[in-house]
């Protein structure tokens, strides 16, 4: 499962290891296994969330069953400081196997640096070409 959730800006470093320590209790007592927590950091929003126009966004991967998605969707609905939350099935079945793996994907993200990528080869710009008749665009 994923699930994003957005919190106030404002929001203490010690308020949010707090929510994470909490996240991350529920996840053990449910069984669950976190493959990743992302801080993407304060963002603008779309449109004002309780009187908020700037939220800062959270990216939680794990692998869960119903039970602990109910227990954390129930935290964060409670939780003053978030803002708002969606989970997404990510797949059906997990080996351990293939969560080891997400792990390690999960791992090496965050080991290489942040490159700029171009974009494929393939990729062109197509030209503008003038329209029949002479007319121009």
């Amino acid at each position: 499962y994923e699930t994003i959730y957005i919190t106030h800006p404002e929001v203490s470093e010690e308020e949010l290891s707090e929510l994470q320590g909490k996240i991350n209790s529920i996840l053990t007592s449910f069984k669950g296994e976190l493959i990743k927590l992302d801080d993407w950091g304060v963002r603008k929003l779309t449109y004002e969330v309780r009187k908020n126009s700037r939220g800062r966004f959270f990216l939680l991967d794990y692998a869960a069953g119903t039970d602990l998605i109910r227990e954390l969707e129930r935290n964060l609905r409670l939780s003053e400081r978030v803002l708002r939350f969606q989970t997404v099935k990510i797949g059906d079945q997990v080996t351990p196997e293939s969560l080891k793996a997400l792990k390690e994907a999960a791992g090496a993200e965050k080991a290489k640096p942040a490159e700029r990528s171009e974009p494929p080869a393939e990729v062109k710009v197509a030209e503008e070409t003038p329209k029949e008749g002479g007319e121009q665009a």
